[in-house]
């Protein structure tokens, strides 16, 4: 799993979160690596992935950093390419479409009629300081599989993946997030596809 880095990034180094957001040059803006999800039999199914709601503090372009039970901030060295609900939605939709296990997968809004839906909620994609100098990596997704025509929910379950960072630098540091999300994501989008199989498997 990769970080994929649309700007230069700055080196940064030092004891704690602050030194970092001391010292950002302006922000680097980084992206979640689409997952890599394991293919198998295609499904006669069209998927609309929704925009995932994310809590509070992530409804944001910013990377956030827990730096104890109830203080959160943000670095301000870095960006992601666009509020975190979006750029999440970018990288479970072409994960999705790689995967090839469905017709078609569009994200909302979509142009076209979908059979399921797909729903996601990020409670959790930060990097928690309260432990140490340098940081974990912590995701917690939830995920709802619906059928699109009643919005009859399928399955609804939890994700939650920490990642250690090697060093407290932003490059460090977004390479765990990275692959804590990969994780995360990797199993939602099987699931997923396993659920709507199912689901078609049951249907007269």
């Amino acid at each position: 799993m990769r970080v994929t880095v649309l700007a230069v990034v700055l080196l940064l180094t030092g004891g704690c979160v602050g030194d970092l957001e001391r010292n950002a040059p302006e922000p680097s803006v980084y992206v979640l690596t689409p997952p890599a999800a394991a293919t198998g039999a295609a499904l006669a199914a069209d998927l609309l992935v929704l925009r995932p709601v994310a809590a509070p503090p992530l409804r944001t372009d910013r990377i956030a950093t827990r730096l104890d039970a109830n203080h959160l901030d943000y670095y301000a060295g870095a960006r992601w390419g666009g509020e975190l609900g979006t750029v999440v939605q970018s990288a479970l939709v072409e994960s999705l479409r790689a995967a090839g296990r469905f017709r078609t997968v569009e994200a909302e809004p979509g142009q076209f009629r979908a059979t399921h839906v797909l729903g996601v909620e990020v409670s959790r994609l930060e990097a928690d300081y309260s432990s140490g100098a340098v940081p974990v990596a912590r995701v917690t997704l939830t995920a709802t599989v619906a059928r699109y025509r009643d919005r009859q929910a399928l399955a609804s379950w939890t994700a939650t993946v920490e990642e250690a960072a090697a060093a407290n630098t932003l490059t460090a540091v977004t390479a765990a997030l990275d692959r804590a999300f990969g994780s995360a994501a990797a199993g939602l989008v099987a699931r997923a596809a396993d659920t709507v199989s199912g689901d078609l498997a049951g249907q007269p």
